[in-house]
């Protein structure tokens, strides 16, 4: 009897869906992965790793006296971007009792502590920060607000003219909204279920002209104010337990019959645990509520509001972390470049990643995760139109901002005591800051990017497939070791296989010619930038299995690497 020929079992459009840990992974299609660490999935399905958190500022203790690089325990907990008239745009960091500026004309950058003329001592860096009429403004509870006009910092109840709202002894809101014309603050202490807002264009007048409140108390029962944002010319304010929503903000002072402004819908049972979970995309609203990530969407036919779990995938998880984690360490920003929901838990060292540049069956964004070592933990997002800066937050590298880009994890460490003048810092190919006189060091630090396929029976369940070898197609990676273990029916202890990633680096060859006297001279020729060719990996298998588990670690070494397509190559055996 001829014996049976090897096929290949293919794996087309593997893991395109994302991570779902919440069904069985025996009962998942391949198309998504139950493990899916600091890595990505790019327009076209394929998984792909994750760019680097790369530092760009010194430590906070390196240059100022209230800390030491050995003691710094200053956590980068906030940052914004101020955009002035002239459209020029300053970055501040929150850290501890101060806030910083982050000085690009210093390599690197520098955190340099701002001043605030006769201000308040400050308790924490946990800022949020909106921009309003050209001037900058902070909030964090059990504070007061504070304001930058451009060129100055200053306690927002030291401004000219400056009117607190009446009745209000101690004016600290924990939120802060700048738009509608308008400053709207909520949830001081005192009076959580009330929302403040200034004078028409005044953002630092809280009584008379057309300022006022809103009192929620007669909206929602016992609940207090969480965030406070605007959505398709609507007022959305989010408690922890309901979500009040404002026609006509715009017009809100304007006491008359012609006032637009009016309550438009009140969702109850539903609310945001987290302020800094809320952000805006495109024509939505994520947060993070009690029961997971959840949507609030507009639709052109439906007048009304319906919510929608974004995290079904990841739901049992993502839960567990919200009953257990410090919710005012959760942080979140819609990252402009990637199309994708970034949503922190600080002290977890876990980002979920929602990617919403395409959706998966039910409606819902492709999840993925990224994990960092310990010492880079994410303490703040900003997303500006092409960088995403990240403020790192772990008590033992804290007190320095980075941005995602590159493919190393890198950090730069102070060697001054090695080279201690510029000459020997430039020599051995440092960089030297010489507002600081100090010598930097970059350090380009590896990580692990790992996924985790389903149990694959590849539409044969009941039949043995004797196993000869895996193909797998990656775009990229120079250097990178990789990691091949697979798992036979149901088992929890692999085999294993070990290669690299070398793909062939090629480019079009071009010439520069310019005309001379004689004719036609030729300058030269050079290559356009080299690019990775796919390449394909062979790993030989063995034994036999019903079905099949793979897993790939790879070790991210500064280049970027992309899984184009998988296959495992078997004979048929018996069925069983």
């Amino acid at each position: 009897m001829a014996s049976k020929p090897i096929q290949p079992l293919v794996l087309d459009n593997i893991g395109i869906y994302g991570l779902n840990k919440q069904s069985s992974p025996s009962s998942l299609s391949p198309q998504y992965l139950t493990a899916a660490n600091n890595v990505m999935l790019d327009e076209k399905g394929r998984v792909t790793t994750r760019q680097g958190i790369k530092q760009i500022t010194d430590n906070i203790g390196e240059t100022q006296a209230n800390a030491t690089p050995a003691t710094n325990t200053l956590q980068i907990k906030s940052l914004g971007e101020y955009r002035s008239a002239t459209g020029a745009t300053t970055l501040f960091a929150g850290a501890g009792a101060n806030v910083y500026k982050v000085n690009t004309a210093n390599t690197p950058d520098t955190l340099d502590i701002q001043t605030f003329a006769g201000g308040t001592t400050k308790t924490d860096g946990n800022w949020q920060f909106t921009n309003f009429n050209n001037q900058f403004y902070g909030v964090q509870a059990s504070n007061k607000p504070i304001n930058y006009s451009g060129s100055a910092w200053l306690d927002l109840e030291d401004v000219a003219s400056y009117a607190a709202p009446s009745g209000v002894t101690n004016f600290t809101p924990s939120c802060i909204l700048g738009e509608f014309g308008r400053i709207w603050t909520g949830n001081i202490g005192e009076t959580k279920d009330v929302v403040y807002y200034s004078d028409l264009l005044i953002g630092h007048k809280f009584q008379g002209g057309h300022s006022g409140s809103l009192d929620l108390r007669n909206v929602w029962a016992g609940d207090e104010i969480v965030s406070i944002n605007g959505f398709m010319g609507k007022l959305v304010i989010f408690g922890k337990n309901n979500i009040v929503i404002f026609n006509g903000p715009w017009s809100v002072a304007y006491n008359s019959e012609s006032s637009d402004f009016a309550l438009d819908e009140v969702i109850e049972g539903v609310g945001c645990v987290a302020r800094d979970s809320v952000q805006l995309i495109g024509d939505d609203i994520v947060f993070l509520s009690s029961s997971g990530v959840r949507s609030l969407s507009r639709t052109m036919v439906q007048d009304k509001m319906p919510l929608q779990d974004l995290s079904l995938a990841v739901k049992d998880e993502i839960r567990g972390h919200i009953v257990t984690a410090d919710l005012t360490k959760v942080k979140a920003q819609y990252d402009l470049s990637t199309g994708s929901y970034l949503l922190s838990f600080g002290d977890r060292n876990i980002v979920y990643v929602f990617d919403f540049k395409a959706m998966t069956p039910d409606g819902g964004p492709r999840i993925t995760t990224w994990n960092f070592d310990s010492k880079r933990n994410p303490g703040a997002f900003l997303s500006t139109d092409d960088t995403l800066y990240v403020g790192l937050g772990a008590l033992d590298y804290a007190g320095r901002v980075a941005t995602y880009s590159g493919f190393y994890d890198l950090e730069k460490e102070d060697v001054t005591a090695s080279y201690g003048n510029q000459s020997a810092c430039t020599t051995a190919g440092h960089v030297w800051e010489s507002s600081t006189s100090k010598c930097y060091k970059d350090i380009n630090n590896t990580y692990q990017s790992d996924f985790k396929t389903t149990w694959l029976d590849f539409e044969q369940p009941g039949i043995s497939k004797f196993l000869k070898r895996f193909l797998g197609t990656w775009s990229g990676g120079k250097n990178m070791d990789v990691t091949l273990n697979w798992y036979r029916d149901y088992s929890v202890s692999p085999d294993s296989s070990n290669f690299t990633l070398d793909p062939t680096a090629g480019g079009t060859e071009f010439k520069y010619e310019a005309p001379s006297a004689s004719g036609t001279t030729l300058y030269g020729s050079a290559k356009y930038a080299p690019a990775f060719h796919p390449k394909e990996y062979k790993v030989s298998l063995s034994r036999a299995a019903k079905v099949l588990r793979l897993e790939v670690i790879q070790t991210v070494k500064g280049f970027k690497a992309s899984l184009l397509n998988m296959s495992i190559w078997a004979k048929q055996g018996k069925i069983r």
